[in-house]
């Protein structure tokens, strides 16, 4: 008898933690990557849209020009970080282009340096979010954005265009 309330409780306790693996891994699955905030005030220059040719020239290989580098489609001025992001420095694969992939993955590999986030964990894309508010949004300023945003965003562009124009 006692043999056999052991094993009730075991199994108990192994349906319990089964339950938890389980939401756990149904609320990990659930993580959407945060929306893009934009503070555009009057009176303000409009942000710099950039083309994927066009920051490739901020790639730290000239010194009299800035270090950019984008995340999120976000183009953020890193030359204050010109010992990890200027030219022959640890991270400056990640400068000169939109590097969403390597900064979600911590990834300086070829491949991973692209703004293509598709098919990344809900954990790489928290991480992702992480990097991009608690590093980049609050050590760096914002000098513009990468071309391919607008469609997502066209309200927030036609909202800054009619701010300019007013």
């Amino acid at each position: 008898m006692a043999l056999r309330s052991h094993a009730t409780i075991n199994m108990k306790i192994c349906l319990k933690l089964l339950t938890v693996v389980c939401f756990s891994v149904l609320i990990k699955g659930e993580y959407q990557l945060k929306d893009l905030e934009f503070n555009f005030k009057q009176g303000d220059p409009p942000p710099r849209i950039f083309t994927a040719e066009q920051i490739a020239e901020y790639d730290g290989s000239d010194p009299k020009k800035p270090i950019y580098m984008a995340v999120k489609g976000v183009v953020f001025d890193v030359s204050k970080g010109i010992n990890f992001y200027g030219k022959g420095a640890s991270y400056n694969a990640l400068v000169g282009k939109d590097s969403s992939r390597g900064v979600a993955k911590m990834s300086l590999e070829p491949e991973d340096l692209t703004h293509d986030i598709s098919g990344l964990e809900p954990d790489v894309l928290k991480a992702l979010d992480d990097v991009f508010q608690g590093t980049y949004m609050a050590k760096y300023p914002v000098v513009g954005y990468m071309d391919y945003i607008l469609d997502k965003y066209h309200d927030k562009f036609v909202q800054l265009k009619e701010k300019v124009e007013l």
